[in-house]
């Protein structure tokens, strides 16, 4: 079944008719050819979901609408510096997929691409939208505007109850170990292309974060972004403690 957007779906009601926007009413009845009677899915990214057929005139006529719960267990938050832009691209609609929560993009010292406002704001949450639709995540990750890296710290640590990074060589022993009972949410930081500098990395110690190394070579940024959010998710959302 096809998902489209609708921003007002919390203020529908089952027997309502809506009118789809623009760029999503072109998708559904011209490049689709939906028919009177096809049914089809509606998302806010707020957790609403409703089903809806296709009438006439180009409209639809809500069958129900429902408030998704969130995937259980500890919220994702990624950290991240953002590779280039068709390697950012993947990665917005794979963390999607994956159901992070928030992704606040990173400014370290061997950053390699520097996103504005207008790209976090406009082309990313575009991006991210497409992912909910294509997966059925009814819950549109959170964008933050880029900080710097020092600033990042301290929020992640006020925020999550235990954070990660990608380390290309340091590793713990059970890095998952210890305090589960009291864990609400995880930080996963991916540095750039460059990887973190050493500071960077002494940094994070100092701040209680745990390194995470997932192979014997040096990943990618895409790759360790996602590998890393699937890992720590079928950790964290397997875990009898949420």
């Amino acid at each position: 079944m096809h998902s489209f957007r609708y921003d007002q779906l919390a203020s529908v009601r089952p027997g309502d008719t809506v009118t789809l926007e623009k760029g999503e009413n072109t998708h559904l009845f011209k490049i689709l050819r939906a028919a009177p009677g096809d049914v089809c899915r509606l998302l806010d990214g707020k957790g609403n979901s409703a089903l809806a057929r296709v009438e006439k005139e180009k409209t639809l006529t809500v069958e129900n609408v429902e408030k998704l719960p969130p995937l259980p267990g500890a919220a994702l938050h990624l950290f991240l510096a953002p590779p280039r832009r068709q390697k950012m691209d993947i990665i917005l609609k794979q963390c999607t997929e994956l159901g992070v929560a928030s992704i606040t993009p990173l400014i370290c010292e061997r950053s390699v691409a520097l996103p504005d406002a207008d790209s976090v704001n406009g082309r990313w949450s575009e991006l991210l939208f497409e992912a909910c639709k294509q997966s059925g995540n009814p819950y549109l990750p959170q964008l933050f505007p880029p900080v710097k890296f020092t600033e990042s710290l301290e929020t992640a640590s006020s925020k999550c109850g235990k954070c990660f990074y990608g380390s290309v060589a340091e590793e713990e022993k059970d890095p998952f170990s210890g305090g589960e009972n009291e864990i609400k949410d995880i930080g996963w930081f991916v540095g750039p292309e460059g990887g973190f500098t050493e500071e960077e990395e002494e940094k994070m110690k100092e701040n209680a974060f745990h390194p995470l190394h997932m192979q014997c070579w040096i990943l990618r940024a895409e790759t360790a972004a996602i590998c890393g959010l699937a890992l720590l998710r079928d950790r964290f959302l397997r875990s009898k403690t949420f």
